[in-house]
C-alpha cells in the first residue's frame, strides 16, 4: 500500500514519557501502518505498568496493525509469578524474592506496581503476557526480541533463542530475510562491532540484521522506532 509503514520499536523498559513522545512523533495510522513492539516494555524504568498497559490496549484496539512481542523481561515476569504460585509459606516467598533473576535485572521496579493491583487485574495482565507472540513475519522481514539461531530454519526457532540469543546470532546469521531485533542496547555492542559509528541510532548490519535497542533506560539513551522499509527513524 502506498504510504504504508512497517515500523519497529526497540526496548521501552518502563520509559513511559519517552514512549508517549515517540508515539506523537510517529503519528501512527492504524489504517495503513503496522507497528511492532519488539518486547521488553517492562522493568528497569519507573513506569513499567503504564508502558505495558499502553501497548496492550493499543494492540487490542488495533489487532491487525499493532504487534506486541514477547521479550525476555516479560518471560522473566511470568516465570516469577509461576514460581510464586508454588510457594507454600512466607519463607518460600522471601527466598524467591532473594533469588529471582527477574528482580535482579529490573523486575524490582515492576513488582511493586503489580502488587498494588487487584487479583483480577493482575491475572488479566499475566494472561495477556503469556499469550504474546514470539515473532512476526512480514514479507522478507522477521521481527523478534533477541534474534534467531542461524543454524535453525526460521520456522523451527525456539523461544529461548528468540528472546535470549546474542553473539551467535550477531556473528553468524547470513539468511535471506532481514531480522529486526531489540534486546541488547547498542551501547553494549561496541566491543563487538568495531566498524560501527555509534550515534545512538538503530544499527543496520551488512548481514541483514537491524538492531533497534538504543538504550532508552540508560543515561543518554533513546527510544527508537524505525520504518524498516525506508529506514527512517523517529526517537524520543
Amino acid at each position: 500500500m502506498i504510504g504504508s509503514r512497517l515500523m519497529a520499536v526497540g526496548d521501552v523498559h518502563g520509559q513511559y514519557k519517552k514512549l508517549k513522545t515517540l508515539m506523537r512523533r510517529i503519528k501512527f495510522d492504524p489504517k495503513i501502518d503496522r507497528l511492532i513492539f519488539l518486547g521488553d516494555l517492562i522493568d528497569r524504568g519507573p513506569e513499567s505498568l503504564q508502558c505495558f498497559d499502553y501497548v496492550m490496549h493499543l494492540q487490542k484496539k488495533y489487532p491487525e496493525s499493532v504487534i506486541f512481542l514477547m521479550g525476555n523481561h516479560e518471560r522473566h515476569m511470568l516465570d516469577y509469578y509461576d514460581a510464586l504460585a508454588k510457594t507454600k509459606d512466607e519463607l518460600d516467598v522471601r527466598l524467591l524474592n532473594r533469588t529471582s533473576e527477574w528482580l535482579m535485572y529490573g523486575g524490582d521496579k515492576t513488582l511493586p506496581q503489580l502488587q498494588q493491583m487487584g487479583a483480577k487485574a493482575l491475572q488479566n495482565r499475566l494472561d495477556y503476557a503469556r499469550n504474546l507472540p514470539l515473532y512476526y513475519r512480514a514479507g522478507d522481514f522477521y521481527f523478534c526480541h533477541a534474534g534467531v539461531d542461524p543454524d535453525v530454519p526460521l520456522e523451527a526457532q525456539q523461544e529461548k533463542d528468540l528472546i535470549w540469543i546474542r553473539e551467535k546470532f550477531y556473528n553468524n546469521y547470513h539468511g535471506k530475510e532481514t531480522i529486526v531485533v531489540g534486546h541488547t542496547p547498542i551501547q553494549n555492542l561496541q566491543y563487538m562491532f568495531k566498524d560501527i559509528t555509534w550515534d545512538m541510532y538503530p544499527v543496520i548490519r551488512d548481514n541483514r540484521i537491524i538492531l533497534c535497542d538504543t538504550g532508552a533506560c540508560l543515561a543518554g539513551g533513546r527510544l527508537s522506532c524505525i520504518d524498516v522499509i525506508t529506514k527512517y527513524v523517529w526517537q524520543a
